[in-house]
């Protein structure tokens, strides 16, 4: 869960009573509400009334009716399961609740919270509690401010119990529904593969798409290879899969209006699938509510294949002709690589990229030696980047030199902190940061006794409503900045002692390198993060722990 910090300032509202000759003052704690919003994948499809606008009136009317309560923020989570709890808002409320921004959860009830019976309990019964953190739950009428005993440990846990029961048994059905559809020869799937429309249950040919389905198969029998299509197809400026189902309105997110080109993943796509000769084959990948919809492949003999289930855009011979081209490549090129396999290591696999685009660069053999090039330009459109590319002999050379400047610099700094730590000036600036501190946090404990006391003669009357409302937020302006300045120095405390120390962890992953006499994937996937290349074979080098040791060095050398 993380670790739990410091709470920010308290809101209180003051409420004055006049009682004939008596003045009664109540002081009643604002909480700060996170209001919980959930729709799963299964609530979409059925279109459930418990929509996300109706969740979200109810709740704010529920709470505007709370006086000691104050709308923080509002987070939905919307098409994820309540099986699990990696869902984006939820996680933005619990860290919003550890920065000391949220003390009180509102969901409409249980089951918008969570399905699991074993994460709901831990979240209700450990980590608010321990959080200092109020949950109510709506509809199941329950408050932990006001919960009974019976209340917080027999109804609520029996309640998630049927909720995670509701959910093995939605998942059940679902598996079978499905599985049902399949065997009858219904398409499953959200969005038609690219050529046709999905109506219903059933696949209509898609008559802008499918001509390009067509023309795709042509080429690849006539000897093109796939980054060759797959320039055609960019060069003749027409839409890939994703964009043209945007401009369809069969998808809205904003990722698809976005993509510009056809990759080679989607011509593979197309040239390996049997939908394009009426065929379904369904039921590869399983996925389990339980788990988050999870997906997991399945046996080939578990798949479900129906026949003419839809009209055919190619024939089957077309098909297999094009299938045994893509078996005859594969053998060249596992042979290929076979007989390269000693220079067939590549260290830098993943870690370059093009310093234009963005995009990772392809390493190419050219006769014995190997180059980096940029994908979009030489595999997608060379309109859409620069030439650009470097040799890896190249790389290995300029990359050992930086690296092992680097390794060595990181055993220098070890020796000046060792000896850093003996001298009286450090030991001095140590001490007197340790005093600052214990000095604020003194200052503190004092904020708080006046507070208190100040509340007190509040009450007893001794203090007028307008004084106690002006001092009270003196010493809490006062209490801002002793704790401000007390937050620092512990970090500037906590940084110096994690440089001195003997087990410097960023030190200690270059250190282990400093016997190595040249590069090997090991120090490549431990020390960097990303290489950049650019325009003239130029390349920029981005080191892990590169912030730390930035800092590190500052430190040691402006000392």
């Amino acid at each position: 869960m993380g670790i739990c910090l410091p709470r920010v300032t308290r809101k209180y509202q003051v409420n004055i009573l006049d009682t004939s000759s008596t003045i009664i003052s109540k002081i009643t704690y604002i909480y700060q509400v996170a209001i919980y919003i959930r729709l799963s994948i299964e609530d979409v499809r059925k279109k459930v009334s418990d929509s996300i606008g109706t969740q979200k009136s109810m709740l704010i009317k529920y709470l505007e009716s709370q006086p000691d309560m104050q709308l923080y923020d509002i987070y939905e989570d919307v098409n994820y399961t309540g099986t699990n709890f990696n869902r984006p808002a939820f996680i933005r409320m619990i860290e919003d609740i550890q920065a000391g921004l949220v003390d009180c959860v509102l969901v409409r009830d249980l089951s918008r919270f969570g399905r699991s019976f074993e994460e709901t309990g831990h979240y209700l019964e450990r980590v608010f509690p321990f959080l200092q953190v109020r949950f109510i739950s709506v509809y199941d009428n329950f408050d932990s401010l006001t919960a009974t005993f019976d209340e917080t440990f027999l109804m609520i846990p029996l309640k998630n119990l049927a909720n995670e029961v509701h959910a093995r048994d939605i998942s059940k059905k679902v598996s079978s529904s499905f599985k049902l559809k399949r065997q009858r020869g219904e398409f499953c799937g959200s969005v038609a593969p690219y050529g046709y429309i999905k109506v219903g249950s059933i696949l209509v040919i898609d008559e802008e798409a499918a001509p390009v389905v067509k023309q795709i198969y042509e080429w690849r029998l006539n000897g093109m290879g796939i980054v060759a299509i797959v320039q055609k197809l960019n060069n003749l400026n027409i839409l890939p899969p994703s964009k043209h189902c945007f401009e369809k309105g069969i998808t809205k997110a904003k990722k698809h209006e976005e993509t510009l080109f056809w990759y080679t993943s989607a011509v593979k796509r197309i040239l390996s699938n049997p939908v394009y000769t009426g065929t379904l084959v369904q039921g590869r990948y399983k996925s389990n509510v339980l788990k988050g919809r999870h997906m997991t492949q399945v046996e080939e003999s578990e798949w479900v294949i129906c026949k003419d289930t839809h009209p055919a855009i190619i024939t089957e011979e077309t098909f297999e002709a094009v299938h045994k081209i893509r078996e005859s490549r594969k053998k060249e090129y596992m042979q290929d690589s076979i007989n390269h396999i000693a220079s067939c290591e590549n260290i830098f696999k993943g870690l370059i990229v093009c310093g234009d685009c963005g995009k990772h660069m392809t390493r190419e053999r050219k006769k014995d030696k190997f180059v980096f090039a940029c994908y979009v330009y030489t595999s997608v459109n060379s309109q859409a980047c620069t030439r650009k590319s470097t040799k890896e002999i190249d790389l290995f050379t300029s990359l050992y030199t930086y690296i092992k400047h680097e390794i060595d610099l990181t055993v220098d700094m070890s020796r000046i902190i060792s000896d850093l730590t003996k001298r009286k000036t450090y030991k001095h600036q140590q001490d007197t940061i340790t005093k600052q501190i214990d000095s604020l946090q003194r200052k503190l404990e004092q904020n708080r006794r006046f507070r208190g006391s100040l509340r007190e003669d509040f009450k007893d009357g001794i203090v007028t409503e307008q004084d106690y409302i002006m001092m009270k937020a003196d010493y809490e302006a006062e209490k801002d900045k002793i704790q401000y300045n007390l937050d620092e120095l512990i970090t500037i405390k906590a940084k110096q002692d994690e440089i001195v120390s003997s087990d410097n962890r960023w030190l200690a992953e270059f250190q282990r390198f400093e016997s190595e006499q040249q590069l090997s994937s090991k120090i490549m996937v431990a020390l960097v993060e990303k290489i950049k290349v650019y325009d003239g074979a130029r390349i920029e080098v981005f080191l892990r722990y590169r912030d730390e040791l930035k800092h590190l060095q500052g430190y040691i050398f402006g000392y």
